[in-house]
């Protein structure tokens, strides 16, 4: 991996296992207020899906543990830190973050986001029965990295059956009954399980914020709240630097990640979008504000913005 790469990668860990600390010191300062409770829990499911092969990264001596298996580490505990912390600070104002009336509410909105989110990660992922492009291919992963001119060489790589690619085949029938194929999930090994978990982890990342995002809009006002800002910003500057290690190493090695580029692209994009309304809520409700000011002067003075009728005098002075 060239240092470019690994320099973009190294700052995108940096900037997620930020993420969740500045959020948590927000809480502890000012409150829950303006932050939604269901994006923080569909945190705690995308990060659950996304690191279940951790314990593969763990050395069975642990002095020996590298840098991606400690970012793992700490972004989980932080995300879980978060309802954690909201939960302690709803107990000392005598409240509780999930009421019996609103916890039915909460798991709904969470299946909307995680259902959409697995049956899109159901097909497009790292597996042997993903789609890709034109049919359902079986591709091994040194075809990524070093694509044969003739395919016969797949012979000689000793692959098992399942790795050959498959003729596709196309009717508005069979390829929706191929979609949902409840036989791929049963015959669903450990291996494809993660790749699943971690796809459907980064595409319920895109939209996992989106609750949060309605959420501090309607609560937004006059003020910006720049610690929460602050932590949406390091999730997408995170992924930001993500997206650019792939395109370094599509350049260099002809590899890359497309469910990890096009998840982290709308996620990036939701945010911009989420700061332009947030700062243009904010200058409307400023101005809308002076102007509501200047009409209460003007109830108490209708002479408010109005010349002066009384003449000014002028004194001369002359240095003498």
């Amino acid at each position: 991996m060239s240092y470019p790469s690994c320099f973009a990668r190294h700052v995108a860990d940096v900037a997620a296992v930020l993420t969740h600390p500045v959020l948590v010191g927000r809480i502890l300062r000012r409150g829950n207020s303006g932050i939604s409770v269901t994006s923080q829990l569909l945190h705690v499911v995308l990060f659950s899906l996304r690191y279940a092969d951790t314990e593969s990264w763990l050395p069975r001596n642990l002095m020996y543990i590298q840098w991606p298996a400690i970012a793992r580490i700490i972004i989980f505990g932080g995300a879980i830190a978060i309802p954690i912390a909201m939960a302690y600070r709803a107990s000392t104002e005598g409240r509780i973050i999930l009421s019996r009336a609103n916890t039915s509410r909460v798991l709904s909105e969470m299946l909307i986001y995680i259902v959409p989110a697995f049956l899109i990660a159901y097909r497009f992922n790292y597996t042997c029965f993903s789609w890709v492009e034109n049919g359902s291919f079986c591709l091994p992963p040194q075809y990524f990295l070093n694509p044969p001119e003739d395919t016969d060489v797949w012979d000689d790589w000793d692959l098992p059956e399942t790795w050959h690619p498959q003729t596709p085949s196309y009717s508005p029938f069979s390829t929706l009954l191929d979609y949902f194929s409840v036989r791929d999930l049963v015959n669903m090994d450990k291996r494809q399980a993660y790749e699943v978990a971690w796809s459907t982890s980064i595409f319920l990342a895109a939209i996992a914020d989106i609750p949060q995002y309605i959420t501090y809009y309607r609560h937004v006002q006059k003020k910006v709240d720049w610690w929460l800002v602050s932590s949406l910003a390091l999730a997408a500057l995170s992924r930001t630097f993500y997206m650019v290690h792939w395109v370094l190493r599509y350049i260099g090695f002809w590899s890359w990640d497309p469910v990890g580029f096009v998840g982290g692209l709308v996620q990036v994009l939701a945010f911009l979008l989420f700061l332009v309304l947030v700062v243009k809520k904010v200058i409307d409700v400023l101005s809308e504000s002076n102007k509501d000011l200047e009409a209460q002067i003007r109830e108490f003075d209708p002479r408010w913005g109005q010349g002066s009728e009384a003449e000014i005098p002028v004194v001369d002075v002359e240095k003498k």
